[in-house]
């Protein structure tokens, strides 16, 4: 993206540069704007992104140790894969349907049915069970002779409706620092001395030169003790 002309507030062009991304989490740099936009970012991430999660569970036969409203928690806390969420309605703004679950543009319908035949041993009803694309998520345990059968109706929506459909778990956010060695301060210790006081980092910030015998910085991340600290931009 190009920079604004000089003179050109930036709040309005900010730049994004991914540091790592995984499946399970997201890191990335945001400059050249200041705190509200990355504040208005985390709270979207948070509240604003559809996904899709179950919302409507009818029990029809439940003889487990758990109650039927324990079980429907469990199971809107399931992970559905939503790479279809944007394409679906939301079920108060869908006219094609009252609302029931019969729908196929604001809702997806799953069936459970599981009975323990086994006297010896524990059966684990999991989100397979569902259908679902995260089989570690449990449900609920089953000895012999107890059975669960239910239907459950999944639904899009955003995490300001309910945490269950928040895409994400936490979302923060922290200024990069721009960090400034005490050189006069660094004179006066001795080789040992500054070996010591850069092994004690507890993540590796700095670094000795072995030609110069000079601290030097590898890491953004600051240490609080013989350096100073500020923000690289006033504004963020």
């Amino acid at each position: 993206m190009e920079r604004p002309a000089a003179g050109a507030s930036y709040q309005r062009f900010p730049r994004v540069r991914i540091r790592e991304l995984r499946d399970e989490y997201a890191k990335f740099e945001l400059r050249d704007t200041d705190a509200s936009v990355a504040n208005a970012l985390r709270r979207v991430m948070i509240a604003e992104v559809p996904t899709v999660a179950i919302d409507l569970v009818e029990i029809e036969s439940n003889s487990s140790v758990l109650t039927d409203e324990f079980i429907a928690h469990r199971l809107g806390l399931i992970p559905l894969t939503s790479s279809a969420a944007m394409a679906m309605r939301l079920s108060r703004d869908c006219d094609a349907c009252d609302g029931d679950g019969s729908c196929e543009y604001c809702s997806v319908e799953f069936h459970l049915a599981a009975r323990a035949t086994d006297s010896g041993q524990t059966l684990e009803v999991t989100a397979m069970d569902l259908r679902s694309t995260d089989p570690k998520v449990c449900p609920v345990d089953q000895r012999r002779g107890q059975e669960l059968r239910l239907r459950a109706i999944a639904r899009k929506g955003i995490g300001k409706d309910h945490a269950k459909w928040s895409p994400a778990a936490t979302v923060t956010f922290m200024y990069e620092p721009d960090i400034h060695i005490n050189e006069e301060l660094m004179e006066t210790l001795t080789l040992e001395e500054k070996q010591s006081w850069v092994e004690s980092s507890p993540t590796k910030v700095f670094d000795i030169d072995p030609v110069t015998q000079q601290v030097s910085l590898i890491s953004a991340s600051a240490s609080p003790s013989l350096v100073s600290i500020s923000l690289t931009n006033p504004e963020f």
